[in-house]
């Protein structure tokens, strides 16, 4: 190539071309299949991928709490009264048999504040059958479970008369129940007396297999309308501190 007298090597010939292309271009619609397959790719845009990872965070993250894990319920408390919580499951962790999201459960109340949602290990959560009431749960269970226990603690036979001794007068008054559903009658001077003793409720609420199994009975007197003389308690929100 000539220019002003000169010849340009090949490669500034090139450069040269380059430089009126880029002053020139050519249109849109007139550019040839070659040139447009040389024009990379368009990037997508990179605000769906946050907005992505912040959908599946708040999917495994909730109020602050995280996906339950192995072993673990995530719950969210509705109510609560006389020493146990009842709620729902909001997720199940890893290797959790037998409960499932939006089964209805129970477990021991600590004392402390409770959030929109917790973690729990299953071992100590209690299965609530769904066609008991939180109220029945919050008002029945825990005196439920001692009574089941003190009864157990000797024979209680048909006709038989026994007295109760408990210096919790709901734990009396649902062991004097459970008794009278046995076909014995309850009498203050009688000879033979279910003791409510700590030893009694420690070898009745022992472990959490014992402890569910108790659990189903009591459930199961509270179908049978064993405890419906036993004022129900309405419990208070799951927020609120016992």
């Amino acid at each position: 190539m000539y220019r002003n007298g000169r010849e340009y090597p090949a490669g500034e010939r090139r450069f040269t071309r380059w430089m009126t292309e880029v002053r020139n271009p050519e249109p849109l619609n007139q550019m040839t299949n070659a040139t447009a397959s040389t024009i990379p790719p368009t990037r997508p845009s990179a605000e769906p991928v946050p907005a992505a990872r912040s959908a599946r965070r708040s999917r495994g993250m909730r109020s602050g709490v995280p996906r339950p894990a192995t072993g673990q319920l995530r719950l969210r408390p509705t109510r609560r009264g006389r020493g146990f919580v009842v709620g729902v499951v909001d997720a199940a962790g890893p290797d959790t048999n037998g409960f499932a999201p939006r089964d209805r459960v129970a477990w021991r109340d600590r004392g402390e504040e409770l959030g929109e949602l917790l973690l729990i290990g299953q071992d100590d959560v209690l299965g609530v059958p769904g066609w008991i009431s939180d109220e029945q749960v919050v008002s029945y269970l825990a005196p439920g479970l001692v009574a089941r226990a003190l009864v157990r603690t000797r024979p209680v036979l048909r006709g038989a008369q026994v007295r109760i001794e408990s210096t919790d007068p709901v734990v009396a008054e649902m062991t004097a129940a459970w008794v009278r559903s046995l076909g014995a009658r309850v009498d203050a001077a009688a000879p033979v007396a279910i003791l409510d003793r700590p030893q009694a409720r420690r070898e009745g609420l022992g472990s959490h297999g014992r402890l569910a199994q108790a659990a189903v009975e009591v459930f199961q007197a509270i179908r049978a309308g064993v405890f419906d003389d036993v004022e129900l308690i309405p419990g208070r929100p799951a927020n609120l501190a016992a």
